[in-house]
């Protein structure tokens, strides 16, 4: 199973609680994705580069509409909740560049009043000579093909869906072994992610984020356990409440970053129906 981190444009975290990476990442990432894709909507290409670098934080509620979806198709429409081609293009090219593949990035389209998947939803990738349906899985999760061609001639995605009726997240998943794996496989997309971050969020909005400190191996059910085998068997308790980044409860085994590193030999086993997400 791969493991899960939810960057969404939606999520904020509490004033009195403590902030956490995925709804800081979330923020920051929207910040640059949405609001570039605002502008591309509303301008050339250029011109949505230079917006981008300048606005606030707070333009970002607006990239996002809060109108209930409609169940009518409405073909050929571009919202701006959908990030330009070209923006979706260079941030997954980046992050399998910067995380030699370890890291894997997850565009998800929801409805922007329920935070649920949309029914009916269909997403095409629009250029001059074709149109392409893009494959979404039920949770919404778009699969968005890397074509140069499409990139070079500035394609753009359209819906069957009413403007303003979506919203964008954005996810970045560990590519992490299906069953058994080692404190190094967790070690590794623990550096990845940093450095997938580093190449993604400019240096000023960076120095307001967390580092990435570690990883949750994660349950649904409470009482779970996981374990680590080395020198002898663990069983670490997955007492450490959290949600996931679509906002269900979840409970988890914490991995530090600094512990994973001492001792890359040792093998971590999950039961059946783990996630995981940056801590």
């Amino acid at each position: 199973m791969h493991a899960a981190v939810n960057l969404t444009a939606s999520v904020t975290a509490p004033a009195a609680a403590p902030v956490r990476y995925a709804a800081i990442l979330a923020f920051l990432l929207a910040s640059l994705s949405l609001v570039s894709g605002q502008a591309h909507a509303q301008s050339s290409a250029s011109a949505a580069s230079a917006s981008a670098a300048s606005n606030t934080a707070s333009n970002i509620a607006s990239a996002v509409a809060t109108e209930e979806p409609q169940s009518v198709e409405v073909k050929a429409i571009r919202d701006p909740a959908i990030m330009p081609y070209k923006t979706a293009y260079e941030l997954i090219s980046k992050v399998r560049a910067a995380s030699k593949d370890k890291v894997e990035i997850i565009i998800r389209i929801t409805a922007a009043k329920t935070h649920a998947p949309i029914p009916n939803l269909a997403i095409y990738l629009d250029t001059k000579d074709s149109r392409k349906k893009l494959e979404i899985s039920a949770a919404g999760d778009v699969t968005v093909p890397l074509d140069a061609v499409a990139y070079a001639e500035g394609a753009e995605f359209v819906t069957n869906q009413k403007k303003g009726s979506m919203e964008g997240h954005i996810m970045l998943l560990p590519k992490l072994p299906q069953d058994v794996f080692k404190y190094a496989d967790v070690s590794d997309s623990i550096e990845s992610a940093r450095l997938a971050v580093k190449e993604l969020v400019p240096w000023y909005l960076r120095l307001f984020m967390p580092s990435v400190n570690g990883v949750g191996i994660c349950y649904r059910e409470q009482n779970q356990t996981v374990l680590v085998k080395g020198n002898e068997e663990q069983h670490l308790a997955a007492n450490n409440d959290t949600t996931d980044p679509m906002k269900n409860k979840i409970h988890c085994a914490k991995f530090a970053a600094a512990d994973v590193a001492k001792d890359k030999e040792k093998l971590i086993m999950p039961a059946t129906g783990w996630q995981a997400i940056f801590m």
